[in-house]
Order: C-alpha cells, then sequence, then structure tokens
C-alpha cells in the first residue's frame, strides 16, 4: 500500500511542477508585450511656415509714341492799302441855334392844414397855505416846559443854605427838537441856582414841531421861568 503511494505522490510533483513552470512563462511573455506595447512619446512636430506667394507684377503700360510737333506758320507779308486822294472840304458856318422856350411850370396847390381850436385853459385852484394852529403851539410850548421841569434838580447845598428864587430862561430850538442856545435872561441872585437852571434845559428831550405849528418857521425862541424855593 505503501509502495503504490509513493509513485502517484511523484507523479503529482511532476505535474505541480511543469503547471508552475508554464504559469511563470505565461507571465514572462506577458510583461514582454506589455512592455512592447509601451508608447514611445512622439517627436515634437515643427512648427508649419505659411510662405505668401507675391502678387503677380501688372504688364507695363504701352509707352504712347510723342506727337509730331508742327512747325509755327510762317508770317505772312502786309499789303500796303492805297490811301484815296483827298477831298478837299468846304468850310460850313455854324447857325447859332434859337433856345426853345421853357415848358411853364403848372401851379402846384399846398393843402393847408387845419388850423386846431384853441385849448382852453382851465385855470388852476391853488390851495390856501397852511396856517399855524395856536392850539398846538400852546400844547407844545406846555410840553417843552414839563420836560424841562422833570430835569429841575435843587442842589442840597442851596436847601441847606436857604437859598431861593426865580430863573428866567430864554432858550431856541428847531422844528427837530434840537437845542440851539439857551442863556439866561433873569438871575436869581445865586450862581448854584443859575446853573441848575441851565443844567434842567441842556439835559431835557424835546419833541419835533407839529406841522401846524409855527408854519413856515425853521426855529422857535421859548421863555421860561424855574422857581427854586424851599416850601415850593
Amino acid at each position: 500500500m505503501t509502495a503504490m503511494a509513493i509513485p502517484l505522490v511523484y507523479d503529482k510533483r511532476e505535474w505541480f511542477a511543469q503547471g508552475g513552470s508554464a504559469l511563470v512563462g505565461v507571465m514572462l511573455a506577458l510583461a514582454i508585450t506589455h512592455l512592447a506595447i509601451r508608447h514611445d512619446p512622439l517627436p515634437p512636430q515643427a512648427p508649419i511656415r505659411v510662405t505668401l506667394a507675391a502678387s503677380p507684377e501688372e504688364p507695363p503700360k504701352p509707352v504712347e509714341p510723342p506727337k509730331p510737333v508742327e512747325p509755327p506758320p510762317k508770317p505772312q507779308p502786309v499789303q500796303h492799302e492805297s490811301k484815296p486822294a483827298a477831298v478837299k472840304q468846304t468850310p460850313v458856318t455854324p447857325v447859332a441855334a434859337k433856345p426853345s422856350p421853357a415848358p411853364e411850370a403848372d401851379p402846384v396847390s399846398v393843402p393847408v392844414a387845419p388850423v386846431a381850436p384853441e385849448a382852453k385853459t382851465i385855470p388852476t385852484v391853488q390851495a390856501p397855505p397852511p396856517q399855524s394852529n395856536a392850539a398846538s403851539e400852546g400844547r407844545f410850548a406846555q410840553d417843552v416846559r414839563s420836560q424841562i421841569e422833570r430835569k429841575k434838580i435843587y442842589p442840597d447845598s442851596a436847601r441847606d443854605l436857604g437859598m431861593s428864587g426865580v430863573v428866567e430862561l430864554i432858550y431856541v430850538l428847531d422844528r427837530s427838537g434840537k437845542l440851539v442856545s439857551a442863556e439866561i435872561t433873569k438871575s436869581s441872585g445865586y450862581p448854584l441856582l443859575d446853573q441848575a437852571a441851565l443844567k434842567a434845559v441842556r439835559s431835557a428831550a424835546f419833541a419835533a414841531f407839529p406841522a401846524d405849528a409855527w408854519v413856515g418857521e425853521s426855529q422857535k425862541e421859548f421863555r421860561t421861568k424855574l422857581v427854586f424855593s424851599i416850601n415850593y
């Protein structure tokens, strides 16, 4: 039994060995085929040059032959005409022509423009000049005296010393109410009271003249008496 099995084992080994070598041969053949089939890179192509063919030259134009120059015409001889014999002329005496009378001009009639009737002048009625209003002047003078009285200040020193008296002033205002001049016409006997009266006039504010007061006058003179009394 053992002797029969040994040849079978050797047969199998030989079969396996042959099969393995055949397989190795197939693999080598496939490898060689793969290497043979490998594509080599294509060589670089040279650039394509395009050359344009030159256009055919135009055929030369035929040259026209020069025209023959004609010679200038020869001058012909001038023939002198024979002058006729001079004919004697008899002098003619001029006759003065009588001037024809000038035609009389027809008289031209000039149209006469119609005379326009004289325009009647309408006498203009002049408005009477404005007159001064005595009542308005009286109210303005009273307002001037009131303004001066508001500015009158009795000096304390004069009051303490018992000074009293009346100062009469004369002053001029223009129509805008501006003081033009001021002076004392009658003194109180005390210079301190006189100076206080002048100060009152010069520090007062006056209004403009009313339109119907002292019409036509640019300025007006006023008189005022200021009384300085302890019991006043």
